[in-house]
């Protein structure tokens, strides 16, 4: 199985607190093209959320509200403004057709009346629309201001300080708290269940609480692991393929729906005895989402380590490691439960700000502690296993694993998000201690939030491409096909970036308004660009450079090979069809989008002075390889030579021409060059070409055995043309050698260098046949005063028998 960079894991509690968000966000959707009318007074409305805003005292839940009803207001008007007004429409088509008003002149006085209508009828069908116009921007700033308000008021809270667990009195404090919370529950209890109704009813009730109870426990228990067991040994069994892939999803179901099912049947425990203490009355209102934070971390802790299940594994872990994934994502689950259940007795008002300091700190570390584990476990992932000697063999003992085999591999996003998850770690703890709870929560809670919903995402694009494998039939190993996996990170994307930014802090508010801004549009100048354009122009863009491609394909494989053009035009042609597509389609798409291009003149003619300085070299060789599909004084397959290079052009680009020498190397030359300089194309109008071979032979040889020897190698020869004929020239009388020169001409200049190369074995041999001598460089040596020397030579002769003696 492939390695994968990707996320991690923790909770689905950012699903579950994110979705009435989303039921917020659907429902301010919903009421936002409202008529004016449906709502409060515009006026009144505007006056109500000035003097709140004004005055700062109204609670947070007022000040949503207020945002609510403006921002039905500020919606329904903008409807009224972009929709406009047919009637001004066409008062003001009337009025350009009179023409402009003439200056310095008095126009007819028929036509001055008529303008005169025409504008005053105009001014009075664009004031609803002015006034919406008004009524939406006066919103706006509004709306700006209850949102600032509301992030001011966020933000305190965050801030608020708690006594620091650091002291010890916070401690002591926060116990008799907690004493005196057990306390009052104790009374609570013993005050239900004196209840005449609750005391009455439990021998009807407890027989069924056991029995739900029973039943929970048999799912949770007894028959969980061993339906988990023979599942997991059927989809083991079945080979790679869409069955494989359904019982692996019904396994990984039944780790999710099994527990949910035990879970469930204890919870209906509570409703059935019916007993709810005023002391935790919130804290047994939210059993269920406590109970279902612990089931789907357990089921995202199996589905991304898979302990004992390599196969379906999502992360590249070794066994160990990924047991240690499972559990630490367990532990995380206890951590969110136990926090949920923390902050439900906060809303119950069952304890005080030294308990909540005090009970926090241990939780907060725990959850640290796990995440930094979590960190750790996940920079440990390892790549494929590389086989070492013998693969599959078992490793001696003391003999020690191949290093390349165990060294974990990185991933930039992987190791960023375990900085991250540090970093969160670390903050948590240290602003806990300081006595800052809620600022605590704010750093560790929504990092767990977003690795779990990172490594959900993560299953859903392992699933979604085991799927698409499975249906084309694809090996396990192979990749997807590109575009699949193009369009699920964008699906993907599209889902869970708004559930991570509402888990950071973000409020349903910001993303409709997020939401209203793309679908709406940003303008820049005269061009608006919004969701809707810009898909469009993507689309239109994409179908353009489809339809270029198939074109191109058309005239290379059917259209061009039936013409007589050589490749170089075939190729010509082909390429200008791409450009002139590409341009086309990029103006159409503009245009099909509505985007207005006008504006961009001016900007357009400065980039051209830009261009035109720094761009210049790559300006013109541009021009030059326009010029060179034009004019083609080149083509694919010459020989020329450029700039001190020979060789044979490969390819015709629109910045450089690639030539590959007789070295076989390539060679690419700027199109400037061959449009500015001096080009030698030995192929251009025919592939003839004439041969220049110097011969040399000694004094004395016989001239006319020479020619004949000369004319009869090259007529010989089969890739030499018979007209013109081959014909010898005595080219002068040399140092040491007789010259000649044999000229000729080549069917196809291309093999001049075997034809040379022939042509010289063969004279040389037949002039060794004829005697004729091939002569080397010859010179004489004179040596002055030679008498003298000899003489002097004598006499050193003479004197040495007489020294001896």
């Amino acid at each position: 199985m492939k390695q994968y960079q990707t996320f991690l894991f923790a909770c689905l509690l950012a699903v579950l607190a994110t979705a009435g968000v989303f039921q917020d966000v659907a429902r301010a959707q919903e009421t936002a093209g409202a008529p004016v009318s449906a709502q409060p007074t515009v006026l009144d409305l505007f006056e109500r959320a000035s003097t709140a805003l004004e005055n700062g005292i109204v609670s947070e839940k007022t000040l949503e509200l207020l945002r609510r009803q403006l921002v039905e207001v500020r919606d329904s008007n903008a409807i009224i403004v972009a929709e406009g007004s047919i009637e001004a429409e066409t008062l003001a088509a009337q009025l350009r057709a009179l023409g402009p008003q003439p200056e310095g002149q008095d126009e007819p006085a028929e036509i001055a009346e008529r303008r005169r209508d025409l504008t005053n009828a105009l001014a009075a069908a664009n004031a609803p629309i002015r006034e919406a116009r008004e009524i939406t921007n006066l919103a706006n700033v509004l709306i700006r201001e209850a949102d600032r308000q509301i992030r001011a008021r966020k933000i305190d809270s965050l801030l608020t300080r708690y006594p620091s667990p650091v002291f010890p009195s916070t401690w002591s404090s926060g116990w008799q708290e907690i004493e005196q919370f057990w306390q009052r529950l104790n009374r609570d209890i013993q005050a239900e269940l004196a209840r005449p109704s609750v005391s009455k009813a439990l021998g009807e009730t407890v027989p069924v609480a056991l029995g739900l109870i029973a039943f929970g426990l048999l799912f949770l228990l007894v028959l969980r692991h061993p339906i988990h067991r023979i599942l997991l040994k059927i989809s083991l069994k079945q080979e790679p393929g869409v069955r494989a892939v359904a019982l692996a999803v019904v396994y990984n179901l039944s780790i999710l729906l099994l527990p949910v099912i035990g879970a469930l049947a204890l919870l209906l425990v509570i409703p059935v005895l019916d007993i709810y203490p005023n002391a935790a009355r919130i804290a047994l209102t939210a059993t269920p989402v406590v109970a279902l934070v612990m089931v789907i971390a357990n089921w995202l802790g199996h589905t991304l380590f898979a302990p004992e299940q390599t196969r379906w594994r999502l992360l590249e872990l070794e066994e160990r490691e990924a047991k240690l994934g499972l559990r630490l994502c367990q532990g995380l689950g206890v951590f969110m439960m136990l926090e949920v259940v923390l902050e439900a007795l906060q809303l119950d008002n069952a304890f005080g700000e030294a308990a909540i300091s005090a009970m926090s700190v241990p939780l907060i570390v725990m959850a640290a502690v796990l995440l930094w584990a979590l960190a750790g476990t996940l920079r440990n992932k390892r790549a494929d296993a590389v086989p070492g000697p013998g693969e599959g063999e078992e490793v001696e003992d003391g003999e020690e694993a191949d290093e390349a085999s165990v060294k974990p591999q990185e991933s930039g996003f992987l190791f960023f998000l375990s900085l991250l998850m540090k970093a969160s770690a670390v903050l948590a703890v240290t602003v806990t201690l300081a006595g800052y709870v809620q600022l605590a929560r704010a750093a560790i809670i929504p990092m767990i939030m977003t690795v779990a919903q990172l490594g959900l995402g993560f299953m859903f694009y392992h699933l979604s491409q085991t799927l698409v494998k499975a249906a084309t039939n694809r090996d396990e190993a192979a990749p997807a096909p590109i575009l699949v996996s193009i369009a699920l990170v964008l699906a993907l994307v599209a889902v869970f970036a708004p559930l991570i930014a509402l888990t950071w802090g973000a409020r349903a508010t910001d993303i409709a308004d997020a939401w209203r801004l793309l679908v709406n549009g940003v303008q820049f100048g005269d061009i608006r660009l919004s969701l809707d354009s810009l898909i469009v122009l993507a689309v239109v863009f994409s179908l353009g450079v489809f339809i270029t491609r198939w074109l191109k394909n058309l005239l290379r494989r059917s259209v061009l090979p039936q013409t007589r053009m050589d490749s170089g035009a075939q190729t010509a042609i082909v390429t200008g069809t791409g450009y002139v597509g590409l341009t086309l389609a990029a103006l159409i798409a503009v245009s099909t989008a509505g985007l207005n291009l006008s504006s961009l003149a001016v900007v357009a003619g400065a980039l051209s002075v830009g261009i035109g300085f720094g761009l210049q070299t790559i300006v013109s060789n541009f021009v030059s390889g326009i010029i060179l599909l034009i004019e083609r004084p080149i083509k694919e397959g010459d020989w020329i030579e450029v700039s001190g290079q020979s060789g044979y052009v490969r390819k015709i680009s629109v910045r450089s021409t690639r030539i590959e020498t007789f070295d076989r190397h390539d060679v690419i030359i700027p199109n400037s060059d061959l449009i500015a300089g001096t080009v030698r194309n030995m192929t251009l109008s025919n592939k003839s070409g004439r041969l220049l071979l110097p011969v040399r032979v000694a004094y004395g040889s016989d001239l006319e055995k020479v020619k004949s020897i000369l004319t009869d190698a090259a007529r010989g020869h089969f890739t030499i043309a018979r007209y013109p004929a081959p014909f010898v020239l005595f080219s002068g009388l040399g140092e040491s050698a007789l010259n000649f020169e044999l000229r000729c001409y080549l069917k196809d200049v291309n093999n001049i260098l075997t034809t040379k190369s022939d042509l010289y074995f063969t004279i040389y041999n037949e002039l060794g046949k004829a005697g004729i001598e091939i002569p080397f460089p010859q010179q004489d040596l004179h040596v002055k005063d030679i008498d003298k020397l000899l003489a002097l030579l004598e006499r050193k002769q003479e004197a040495g028998p007489a020294r001896a003696s």
